[in-house]
């Protein structure tokens, strides 16, 4: 309801495959080359995480300036299943265990974000900043259906 978004939020449990940094703001590239940065993402760490989906089929080397664009990657809570709350004011991943803050990244902070495409149907990335991580593309697993709701 828009209650809860505009209050404490929405919660999801996901899974966090973690993230890549992204060394080009994403304001100076076009939607098409954001889109592909995303999806790229979302192929490195499907592969590179055990218990995962899997990459999407049939995946295509990628192009020089897509492997420019992508940096280091950072895989501390890959595969872990989190809570993510989404609010009108932030979005926060957090272990479901300890309740460590894996990421809190305000709205504003965040410049790019992709769901529930038809060829990454389970998966949601979005890029933003944060002291810890830089500029990072962030990626979640969201079976059946929940990368729409997300």
């Amino acid at each position: 309801s828009n209650e809860k978004i505009s209050g404490p939020g929405v919660t999801y449990i996901v899974k966090y495959l973690g993230c890549i940094e992204v060394l080009r703001s994403m304001r100076s590239l076009d939607f098409t080359t954001r889109s592909q940065i995303t999806r790229e993402a979302i192929s490195l760490l499907s592969e590179a995480v055990p218990g995962t989906k899997g990459a999407p089929r049939k995946r295509k080397p990628p192009s020089k300036a897509l492997s420019s664009i992508l940096g280091k990657s950072n895989l501390q809570f890959a595969g872990m299943s989190i809570n993510l709350n989404i609010s009108t004011c932030s979005l926060n991943l957090m272990t479901r265990d300890c309740k460590q803050i894996i990421a809190d990244h305000h709205m504003q902070s965040i410049s790019f974000a992709s769901g529930g495409d038809p060829d990454t149907t389970d998966y949601v990335a979005y890029v933003a900043k944060d002291p810890v991580n830089r500029r990072a593309c962030h990626i979640l697993e969201c079976p059946d259906g929940l990368a729409q709701d997300v």
